[in-house]
């Protein structure tokens, strides 16, 4: 019999992997754990998402929508972000793992497993969002068998 748990991804997506960040070649001191677009913390926001939205167009129909909501629809966009993260640790690229006890600091803000800091992690790194969801969406970040480079 053919076993698929290898490819299986569910699983991994709903825990998370801890990925170590390189954006455009650089490679930050730091690793986020990551949650996959199947994991169901992503799936139910985006499914609330999508139900405000439609109760917003249903409620304006083609009047379009008013400055609140626009502002409202694009801290949306950080938030399907943050959603996709878990903690946030430091991470030593010559040893290749994570390097307990000692925090990421962002302008001396030492950054928290909670919201806020997430939130000012990626207001202040802009780059740091298309990260986290172009890996959130790699499905092979999240298969069983981890994934082969």
């Amino acid at each position: 019999m053919a076993d698929l748990s290898a490819f299986a991804t569910r699983k991994q997506a709903d825990e998370g992997v801890i990925l170590p960040v390189a954006i455009d070649g650089v490679k930050l001191p730091m690793a986020i754990q990551i949650f996959g677009q199947d994991s169901d913390c992503v799936k139910e926001y985006e499914r609330e998402k999508l139900r405000k939205l439609m109760k917003t167009t249903k409620k304006h129909g083609n009047k379009g929508f008013d400055e609140d909501e626009l502002d409202e629809l694009i801290d949306e966009q950080d938030e399907a972000v943050i959603v996709r993260m878990g903690k946030v640790v430091t991470y030593d690229w010559k040893k290749k793992k994570v390097v307990e006890n000692e925090p990421v600091e962002l302008y001396g803000k030492t950054i928290l497993d909670d919201h806020e800091s997430k939130e000012y992690l990626i207001k202040e790194m802009p780059a740091l969002k298309d990260w986290v969801k172009e890996n959130s969406d790699d499905r092979s970040n999240f298969l069983s068998a981890g994934k082969k480079n």
